[in-house]
Parts: C-alpha cells; sequence; structure tokens
C-alpha cells in the first residue's frame, strides 16, 4: 500500500473517532492505529527509494538535456559560421559578378561606340562617293544632250531649242 493511502486511512479514522462526552477529545483504536504506522514504516523505505531513482532520473535527464544542449548549441555555432562564410563568399560573388557585368558593360559601349562612328565614317564615304557618282553622270549626260541639241539643230537650222 503507498503511503499515501496510509495516511489517507489514518485521517479517515481521526474523523470516524468516537467523541468523548464533554470534551473535544476522541477516541481512537490504538492497535489499528498502530497497524497502519507499521504500514508506513514498511511502505516508506519503498516510497523513500522510489523518490531517490525519480531523482537520480531526473538527474541523468538533466544532464542529458544539458549535453544535448551543449552539442546543438555547438552544432548551431558551426552551421552559422559556415552560413556566414558562405554569405561572405556569394557576396563577394555577387561582387565580382557585378564588376564583371560593369566591365563588360563599359566594353560593349567602347565597342558600340567605334562601330557607329566607323558607320557614319562609311556612310559619309558613300555619300561622297555617291554624290561624286551623280556628277560626274550629270557632266556626262549634260555632254550627251548637248551632243543631241547639236544634231537636231544640224538637221532642222529652225527647230527651237524651248524644249
Amino acid at each position: 500500500m503507498e503511503l499515501l493511502d496510509l495516511v489517507d486511512r489514518l485521517e479517515g479514522i481521526a474523523v470516524q473517532a468516537k467523541k468523548m462526552p464533554m470534551s473535544k477529545r476522541s477516541m481512537i483504536d490504538a492497535e489499528e492505529l498502530l497497524g497502519i504506522i507499521d504500514q508506513m514504516r514498511v511502505a516508506m523505505p519503498r516510497d523513500l527509494q522510489e523518490a531517490r531513482e525519480i531523482m537520480e532520473r531526473r538527474e541523468q535527464i538533466v544532464s542529458q538535456t544539458m549535453t544535448d544542449a551543449r552539442r546543438i548549441r555547438s552544432t548551431a555555432e558551426g552551421d552559422a559560421r559556415l552560413l556566414v562564410n558562405e554569405t561572405e563568399m556569394a557576396k563577394a560573388a555577387q561582387e565580382r559578378g557585378r564588376e564583371i557585368i560593369e566591365d563588360a558593360n563599359a566594353r560593349a559601349a567602347r565597342i558600340i561606340g567605334v562601330a557607329e562612328q566607323e558607320a557614319q565614317r562609311q556612310r559619309a564615304g558613300a555619300d561622297d562617293y555617291s554624290r561624286d557618282s551623280l556628277v560626274g553622270l550629270e557632266e556626262r549626260v549634260s555632254s550627251v544632250l548637248n551632243e543631241i541639241h547639236a544634231g537636231q539643230r544640224a538637221l532642222d537650222p529652225g527647230m527651237s531649242l524651248l524644249r
């Protein structure tokens, strides 16, 4: 029987005890009381042993929990250091990527600028060539036209040049 059950039985004896007339005292069966006390003495070491075992188990759990907490903290700190290093590497890679993009954009702008200048120079050259060709063509056409008019005048002296 557990110790608390025995205490409950003692309480029950006290509550059910016969009251002495004209007094606040009660009569209790001494044999029953002593029997319960003996049972309490027998139950106490068992309960105390269980309590001691519970306390030891509690200490083991606390110790294991502390060990686990230290291990988890150590792992978390290692993971945090690794993440910081990875973050720093990622930042460095991003910075290097940004520099490469900026350099590529600058080079592209220079190449485009040179290409536009070259295209403008070639356009100007083509325009000059076209202009020169048209002037030469105009001179030849004018010369041919003059020859045609001269031939017409020779064939028809009265023909007017109003055309």
